[in-house]
């Protein structure tokens, strides 16, 4: 014990003795050095230092760019020949290190954007200081101090992912600028501004979804060329038929020409990029003309027929691949980015071009479990497929996107990234909410929320491998320093609700049903207020003070939506006539549900009313959906298989039977039905559906029969109920009946009988 008490003083004392000294009394003691005509990335590194040391103690440090070896100076390199060893192990990485020879201090690394991070974890890991959040008036804490040492000296730190951020809209320095400072070095600036180049972040030309929005564009070809768009439903679709434009017709050689010399006039105009995006846009819509339905036969001579799940990706890597090979011999060295996304998901039976690499997009993952659970096998597998195809895979995720919730997928993303780094992935990126308004939805309002959980997110790619309780206890200590325990206290009761639940998490979630979950168990709320009221009476930074109370607002506005629902189906003695408005006969006495919300809560731009009634045979529940452009509606054409899921504007009705199972039907407006027990299995229920169009949208009838789900329609019966509406694909949306879920029967709404 007492060589243990010997060991830790020994430590201590040298540690206080090889500390760095900053400043005293709020005056600077050392300088900073930059090399001669620094990098603009160094060089804004020397200046984000001199502004914290600056913010922290007072105290303005020099930026020089002559060294002295009898001055305290902290100097900035870029590949030292005095520190070859450490060079060698930051090679193609930026990270840093950090070494201290006499009276200098040395942060190193092998590029500029090292430095940069070097800048800021040095500042972190020997000061209180937190970039909580982008808001610099709010979101960065720290105490100030006239005395400031530098005590950690001799470390170096290499992050595991050489590829990190975040997309973020709508877009703003703050955001960009809040990633570096927690360790990103990919954002959602556009690539020629200023200051992405001042940051040091990865460059790729292209955008996003870009196949019609910037290459074979409608404006530009479709009067001329349609047939450079896909054939559908016996016709070429125009891109703007649809609000998430079209693919392309894939095996049209014009077209394919076409798409080349583009790429090609690209490259030449903006040669300073290695990777050029050539992504698929967000939708299914593929050709389905003769060409690209017809059986391709690879160069083995397998053939992959229209049925084989990998048929529409094996379709467009044929193309990419030659869009690839023009590359690699007009212009070795460059890459081509594309997404693995829905029909890509599957990787494609034919082999992938060296040079391109692949954005893998798990959007059908459940955020709730990692990607090892074995509620996400299917994506598990696509994963795993992928890897053996092509190893210059990017895992691109949906962390950080979510309702006014706070939503704990932080610990899903530290297991997930771990996982696919131990099997070979480097690269990284996820979506986020912006700390900003947006047209639709308060982004300041999911920050005062997820500020903990997104600043772990930020630091999970750098490291994967720490503990989660560790970050957020760091996250917390340093933003609510006394208080740390109470709001831990706050956060772990919905959590643990929300995990509790059954219902699955996406990029989607309806946030009143995850409020619902969350505070499911009885008292949750009250205790969730009592922790919050503990943390306002402690002492805490006044920043810190004005985090915690707008996690307090945010959180008594958003429970008021956590009451239970539910509606009434009335008894009828008579066969309700299909009245499409539902006012006339028995339909005068059915009570209306007409709180339908978007998944951020907002009121949903196409109005729609459910009535339910009964008798000793069925559930009748008449639907007006109320369309503001009735003429215009986009739907699937009639006739489409019932095991395939019909697009554009439709109805969705779920149940829950005596037995627990749940049963889904979803009529759209052209009269095409898809029904499922259990989302799994086909219903091909007993059920009879009516259908009529009005000037002011369409109306549906649906007769469930009641007994064989269990019902009697006495007034003990107490069952479940959701219901959905979609609608138009060009100004695509849709809304859940009193921001219930279609996902757990535990968060639909009530279905009483009277």
């Amino acid at each position: 014990m007492k060589k243990l008490l010997f060991l830790i003083i020994w430590g201590m004392i040298s540690s206080a003795a090889l500390a760095f000294p900053v400043s005293r009394g709020g005056r600077p003691c050392a300088e900073i050095v930059l090399p001669e005509d620094p990098h603009q990335t160094v060089r804004y590194a020397a200046e984000e230092l001199q502004r914290w040391i600056g913010e922290i103690t007072g105290a303005a440090l020099l930026i020089t760019e002559k060294e002295d070896p009898g001055k305290p100076q902290i100097v900035l390199t870029v590949q030292p020949a005095q520190f070859p060893e450490d060079v060698k192990k930051l090679s193609g990485t930026d990270g840093y290190a950090v070494r201290q020879k006499g009276k200098t201090l040395y942060l190193i690394a092998s590029c500029p954007k090292g430095i940069l991070n070097g800048v800021y974890k040095l500042l972190y890991k020997n000061s209180d200081i937190i970039w909580a959040r982008p808001n610099e008036e709010t979101g960065t804490i720290f105490t100030r101090k006239s005395d400031f040492d530098i005590a950690c000296t001799d470390f170096i730190d290499i992050p595991v992912y050489v590829l990190r951020g975040f997309m973020m809209q709508p877009r703003s320095d703050f955001s960009a600028i809040w990633q570096a400072r927690n360790g990103s070095n990919w954002d959602e600036l556009w690539p020629g501004k200023p200051l992405k180049q001042k940051l040091g972040s990865v460059l790729e030309f292209g955008g996003g979804h870009n196949l019609v929005q910037a290459y074979i564009t409608e404006k530009g070809y479709y009067k001329d060329h349609p047939e450079f768009f896909p054939f559908r439903d016996g016709r070429r679709m125009r891109p703007g038929e649809s609000k998430t434009l079209t693919q392309l017709c894939f095996t049209n050689r014009d077209m394919i020409r076409e798409f080349i010399r583009l790429l090609d006039e690209r490259i030449k105009k903006n040669p300073n990029y290695e990777t050029y995006r050539i992504m698929i846009e967000d939708n299914y819509n593929v050709c389905e003309c003769p060409e690209c339905t017809k059986p391709i036969t690879l160069d083995d001579g397998k053939i992959i027929t229209a049925e084989n799940p990998a048929f529409q990706s094996t379709r467009f890597f044929l193309f990419l691949n030659e869009l690839a090979r023009f590359m690699q011999k007009n212009y070795p060295g460059k890459r081509i980015l594309t997404f693995a996304y829905f029909f890509t998901e599957i990787p494609p039976a034919c082999p992938v071009e060296p040079n391109i690499d692949i954005s893998f997009c798990p959007i059908f993952k459940n955020s709730k479990r990692p990607i090892k659970d074995p509620q996400n096998r299917k994506t598990l597998d696509k994963f795993q497929a992928w890897m053996e195809v092509t190893p210059n895979l990017t895992w691109r995720e949906y962390y950080g996107l979510t309702g006014i919730f706070p939503r704990p997928v932080d610990s899903v993303s530290l297991a997930d990234l771990a996982f696919v780094n131990a099997c070979g992935v480097k690269r990284t990126y996820s979506e986020m909410v912006a700390d900003a308004d947006g047209p639709s939805v308060s982004g300041v309002k999911i920050w005062d929320l997820n500020s903990m959980y997104f600043w772990v997110l930020a630091q999970s790619a750098w490291n994967p491998y720490r503990s989660i309780d560790e970050l957020r206890d760091e996250f917390l200590t340093r933003v609510y320093g006394e208080a740390a325990a109470d709001v831990k206290e706050f956060y772990g009761i919905i959590e643990k609700g929300w995990l509790a639940s059954k219902a699955p998490s996406y990029w989607n979630d309806a946030a009143t049903a995850a409020w619902r979950a969350g505070l499911a168990a009885p008292g949750a709320k009250e205790a969730c207020q009592a922790a919050l009221e503990r943390a306002a009476g402690k002492k805490m930074h006044p920043r810190a003070r004005f985090l915690l109370e707008a996690l307090r607002k945010g959180f008594e506005e958003q429970i008021v939506n956590t009451k239970d629902f539910g509606t009434t189906a009335v008894r009828t003695q008579e066969k309700p006539p299909f009245d499409p408005d539902f006012k006339t006969g028995p339909w005068e006495k059915a009570f209306v549900a007409d709180r339908f919300l978007t998944p951020k809560q907002t009121e949903p731009q196409e109005k729609t009313e459910v009535r339910l009634l009964f008798d000793d045979q069925y559930l009748y529940v008449g639907v007006k959906c109320f369309l503001s452009a009735p003429q215009k509606p986009y739907s699937s054409p009639p006739g489409l298989a019932r095991d395939r899921w019909p697009e554009g504007e439709k109805f969705e009705f779920l149940i829950q039977a005596a037995s627990k199972k749940i049963y889904q039907l979803v009529v759209d407006y052209n009269g095409n039905i898809f029904d499922r027990i259990n989302k799994t299995a086909p219903w091909n229920g007993d059920y009879r559906v009516e259908r009529k169009r009005t000037p002011d949208g369409w109306s549906l009838l649906l007769s469930i029969p009641i007994k064989p789900l269990g019902y009697t329609g006495a007034p003990t019966d107490s069952g479940r109920i959701m219901f959905v509406r979609y609608w138009d694909n060009r100004t695509k949306g849709f809304c859940f009946w009193e921001s219930g879920s279609p996902h757990d029967a535990a968060v639909f709404g009530t279905l009483n009988f009277l």
